[in-house]
């Protein structure tokens, strides 16, 4: 999942190396992630009302932890959602979610 526009986690901002990292990596090896091609992963942004999040991008074929490169599945494995995304257009990250 890609949340974009709004706060992350509060924890994660023990690993910001690590998840520039990954971004740096993505920029990088799969820029069609995020210049508008169609993503490999559920993409939610926030519009303002924080932190609620709106699905902009439903993958066809996810890409899961277990397929990523490494220093992808290195952050995914730091932030654990609470129930599963499904059809899900809304994501409360202070209900419950993280």
């Amino acid at each position: 999942m890609q949340f974009s526009d709004g706060p992350a986690p509060e924890h994660l901002l023990a690993y910001v190396d690590r998840v520039d990292a990954a971004a740096a990596w993505a920029e990088e090896n799969h820029p069609a992630w995020s210049n508008g091609g169609p993503p490999p992963f559920h993409a939610f942004s926030c519009a303002g009302e924080l932190p609620t999040y709106t699905r902009n991008g439903a993958p066809d074929f996810p890409l899961r932890v277990s397929d990523a490169p490494a220093v992808i599945a290195d952050v995914a494995a730091l932030v654990e959602l609470h129930r599963a995304v499904g059809d899900t257009w809304t994501v409360y990250l202070d209900e419950g979610w993280v």
